[in-house]
């Protein structure tokens, strides 16, 4: 299932219009990359394990509409999609190796490692691959 909640909440979030990707995020990608990233395994993901992942601060917070200080499932989908978003200014739908830096992607290695098909971009699923490539 693609998660299409995940840009509503977005959206509710940040009080602004709908965001948008080219490709919705892989709700089961979603599903492991939280998992990896809840270390207590309460199924929620607070500031300091958000930002672990390399989730900002500024799509932590706006992802956060409950203002509880947690990201649940789908606030931590809404928070990738923010931060993709927000790195995407030619709003292109995908992330240059420069782009990803601004999103939270360290190193080259882990780009390519979420860039299994080597066309220097990385849709939002491939974002999120990058993401978990750098955090293991």
């Amino acid at each position: 299932m693609k998660i299409s909640l995940t840009l509503l909440s977005l959206a509710l979030a940040s009080g602004a219009a709908l965001a948008t990707t080219s490709v919705p995020l892989d709700d089961a990608k979603v599903e492991a990359a939280m998992k990896l990233a809840d270390p207590d395994s309460d199924g929620t993901l607070d500031m300091k394990e958000a930002s672990k992942f390399g989730i900002g601060k500024a799509a932590f917070l706006k992802a956060d509409p409950d203002k509880d200080g947690k990201l649940d499932k789908g606030e931590f989908a809404a928070a990738l999609t923010a931060q993709f978003v927000a790195a995407d200014p030619d709003k292109d739908g995908s992330l240059d190796w420069k782009e990803a830096k601004k999103a939270g992607v360290k190193s080259k290695k882990a780009f390519e490692a979420g860039n299994p098909d080597k066309d220097g971009h990385l849709d939002i699923n491939e974002y999120l691959a990058a993401l978990v490539a750098q955090f293991k």
